[in-house]
């Protein structure tokens, strides 16, 4: 049996509510610090990579430091891609009319838009991984931009 006035070992004694609370925030802040500097680092010179329409049509092109996705003729389309960060300075410009594209992110990481990212109509960007707009991210359109966690299946984006 314990004696209860007898002190706890020190390996057993739980840390008072100072040091509770500090080694948490130390933790949870450590663990945000190395994400936000990963992620910036990772997405500092990118572009979006493995572009693919899946509905609709268009056509996606290099141009230096930035991307042009054309969607001629189709008021939406579905592109596919497996990662889509845009770099400080780096941009990307959807020419999709008074239309919508939906960009859905399937690879692993989240989404990091530090350069200018535009469209003529509207811009859907989905990733279940996250999509962070950084300090230097600029985002035009010339109607809705939408950036979600959660998907939309094709038919329901194509048919409005």
């Amino acid at each position: 049996m314990s004696n209860p006035k007898l002190p706890r070992p020190a390996l057993l004694r739980e840390p008072s509510r100072g040091q509770s609370h500090r080694r948490r925030w130390l933790v949870i802040g450590g663990a945000l610090t190395g994400l936000s500097f990963t992620q910036a680092t990772v997405a500092a010179g990118t572009l979006p990579r493995a572009g693919t329409y899946v509905a609709g049509t268009g056509t996606i092109a290099g141009n230096g430091n930035g991307l042009v996705i054309t969607q001629p003729g189709s008021t939406r389309g579905v592109i596919d891609w497996d990662s889509f960060s845009i770099g400080r300075h780096n941009s990307v410009m959807f020419d999709n009319g008074s239309g919508a594209t939906l960009n859905r992110v399937t690879g692993g990481s989240p989404s990091v838009i530090l350069g200018r990212l535009s469209a003529t109509g509207n811009l859907y960007v989905i990733n279940p991984q996250g999509i962070v707009v950084g300090p230097s991210g600029v985002v035009s359109t010339g109607g809705r931009f939408v950036a979600s966690t959660l998907d939309v299946c094709n038919c329901a984006f194509m048919t409005g």
